[in-house]
């Protein structure tokens, strides 16, 4: 455990410079810097003031991902969520089970999803244009015993692929939403039980 507000702020600052914009670290360095000076005022020493805090490596993780969580949140993209979850992992042993297997779980499944919409879209022209061809009295591989049933058949396979792929973009944005809702509801948890604690 850090003994000193010095070495406590330096720790905060290497670990958080780069990740945090400049003017939000300093506000936070300066947050803490008055917790500081309030604690000793009222005749705390910097050691009972340092282990009431917490580490200051704990304390990091914690503005770190609640950091990408809000970035994640503002900017959506892949890279922000991805960099949500991998801080919001390091919170805790037990977020490799509830943070990292649902997260895996539903990237899983929206790939399979999208795959299976592309597999169908692109099957189901091909599949036309043979049935196509077995109406024209064009020698071409058979897929369906009534041409003119397949062709039919064809339209509706492309139709779902792309019901499929549609569905898997939108699927994507509501569990994006949902995902930033139960990270920033984890990372409350965490300070919650370390509160407690």
């Amino acid at each position: 455990m850090t003994q000193t507000e010095q070495e406590y702020i330096r720790i905060l600052r290497n670990r958080l410079e780069g990740v945090l914009p400049r003017e939000d670290l300093e506000d936070l360095l300066s947050d803490y810097s008055e917790h500081f000076r309030i604690g000793k005022a009222s005749g705390r020493t910097e050691e009972d003031l340092c282990r009431s805090l917490g580490s200051p490596e704990d304390v990091a993780r914690e503005v770190k991902a609640t950091h990408l969580v809000k970035k994640a949140e503002k900017t959506r993209s892949c890279r922000n969520i991805f960099h949500a979850v991998i801080a919001t992992l390091g919170l805790g042993l037990f977020n490799l089970v509830f943070v990292l297997v649902p997260f895996i779980f539903l990237v899983v499944l929206l790939a399979v999803i999208f795959l299976l919409g592309v597999a169908f879209a692109v099957f189901g022209p091909a599949a036309f244009i043979f049935s196509l061809l077995q109406i024209l009295g064009i020698p071409s591989f058979a897929i369906w015993q009534s041409p003119l049933a397949g062709a039919f058949f064809s339209i509706g396979i492309t139709s779902f692929g792309i019901l499929l792929i549609v569905a898997a973009f939108y699927l994507a944005r509501f569990f994006y939403h949902l995902g930033i809702r139960y990270l920033t509801w984890n990372i409350g948890v965490i300070k919650g039980a370390e509160d407690i604690s």
